[in-house]
């Protein structure tokens, strides 16, 4: 049970299992958005040495790439060699392998074979294709 269902409950009001995960979703969205814009900026310097260090793509990194002295000609070429779609599969393959493992895992140790054999196949198949594609993004 979570602080949301003690809180709704102890008010009165009964929360089934969706409602709940409903409202706690809700909570936790407002909570770090409202962190987010109201909460102290990164120092300037940590974000510059990151960018230095992993090169982010996209428009929201414009100022801090000016700041680093990178021309635009430099930029370009960054540009080129991003591949967002193929990043959010990378994103997307991650996810999937840790999950996957973590199945994989629980069901081992249930006992359930073929749960576990299934699951390992797909790790072991999230994990190449994120291998291969932080392979192409990061040559």
């Amino acid at each position: 049970m979570g602080i949301t269902f003690l809180i709704l409950h102890k008010n009165g009001m009964e929360v089934h299992t969706a409602r709940e995960l409903i409202v706690g979703i809700a909570i936790t969205t407002a909570c770090w958005v409202l962190t987010a814009y109201v909460g102290p900026a990164n120092d300037e310097e940590v974000l510059i040495n990151f960018y230095k260090k992993v090169r982010p793509f996209g428009p929201g990194w414009e100022r801090i790439r000016l700041k680093c002295g990178i021309s635009a000609a430099e930029a370009a070429i960054d540009s080129e060699a991003t591949n967002f779609p193929r990043a959010l599969l990378g994103w997307f393959s991650g996810c999937i392998m840790i999950w996957s493992a973590l199945f994989t895992v629980g069901n081992f140790l249930y006992g359930r074979m073929g749960y576990t054999a299934a699951l390992l196949a797909i790790f072991l198949v999230s994990g190449t294709v994120l291998l291969r594609i932080v392979q192409r993004l990061w040559r």
